[in-house]
């Protein structure tokens, strides 16, 4: 099967057009000098469709007085319709990735170098990501919580946290108003098993240090960027030799002038991940007052992504650091 469309497709799909992107956060770009909100969908939208998302991008971009946005919406693949729209529309800017098409500034481009990506037929919704924040915050809990503290701690609505606890009745426990794990090794099984990533884009850099002085490298340059990953899990609960430096940023990292270089996806040894899931900085916060790294939960999660033969024993590491917190 293809994989699924992702905002790191289509900025692939720009750069190698030649445009100069830079990121600012997970749906704001600068391309050539021009201040781009991105948008990407799971599937081919209808021009009216479309019409209606440069609608509300225009609206946006008065709010935040810019007179030369534009809406660039990521897209499995651009009919013929769309693009007549496009070629027509000085603010709007297509890229179909399956097709490696690119209109810009109403001038279309054509380029064969990308895979194909599915076009998954019908929208999904809504990534969870406030319910396994919810899971992360409940696993390292240092005692009951609230439903009014869980929420200000992950930054969603009381509402929401209560529908999750009424569904996970039974891996929770409320006693005297508060909420508790009573099961936390199948709520973090959960978490890793469920958890749909953090979305957003990826930038991938290549250097010779080792991998935790370039994390730390990387973390020096913004003062909101979390360790996440290997290097992440060094700081936690120390045990495996580092693979990849991963860390989280809240937009483009200027990496170059630490004397890292750009590379590709499978040469990087670095990775900066400008996320979708706005909980990320709310649990590191949960976690430790002053966080250098993302929650533990959240950390476990991107090793095992990153694999190797010792992620396992690592996992667990951080597992017993975490659950001993829940089960106290």
């Amino acid at each position: 099967m293809a994989p699924h469309l992702t905002a790191d497709a289509g900025i692939d799909l720009l750069t190698s057009f030649g445009l100069n992107v830079a990121i600012d956060s997970a749906s704001d770009l600068v391309v050539n000098g021009v201040p781009v909100e991105l948008k990407v969908c799971a599937r081919t939208p209808s021009p009216s469709d479309v019409m209606r998302m440069l609608d509300r991008a225009r609206q946006r971009g008065v709010r935040n007085e810019s007179t030369n946005r534009r809406l660039l919406i990521v897209m499995p693949s651009v009919p013929t319709s769309i693009r007549t729209l496009a070629e027509a529309t000085p603010d709007l800017a297509v890229a179909g990735v399956n097709d490696s098409i690119l209109i810009w500034g109403r001038k279309t481009q054509f380029l064969g170098l990308v895979d194909d990506i599915e076009d998954v037929g019908r929208p999904r919704g809504r990534p969870s990501w406030g319910r396994h924040a919810l899971m992360r915050v409940l696993l390292f809990s240092d005692e009951p919580r609230t439903q009014v503290e869980l929420a200000a701690q992950i930054g969603t609505s009381q509402a929401a946290v209560s529908k999750a606890l009424k569904d996970w009745m039974g891996t929770v426990e409320k006693a005297n108003g508060r909420w508790r794990a009573v099961e936390p090794e199948r709520l973090w099984d959960r978490f890793l098993d469920t958890y749909p990533g953090p979305g957003g884009i990826t930038e991938s850099w290549y250097s010779l240090d080792p991998i935790i002085k370039q994390a730390e490298d990387a973390q020096a340059t913004s003062p909101d960027v979390l360790l996440s990953g290997d290097a992440a899990a060094d700081t936690i609960a120390p045990w495996r030799v580092p693979r990849k430096a991963l860390v989280y940023a809240k937009k483009g990292l200027p990496l170059a002038r630490a004397k890292f270089a750009e590379a590709a996806r499978d040469e990087a040894s670095l990775e900066v991940v400008i996320p979708a899931d706005p909980t990320i900085w709310a649990t590191a916060a949960a976690w430790s007052a002053h966080p250098r790294t993302v929650d533990p939960v959240l950390a476990a999660w991107d090793v095992r992504r990153t694999g190797g033969p010792d992620a396992g024993e690592a996992i667990d590491r951080l597992a017993r650091r975490v659950l001993q917190r829940a089960l106290r």
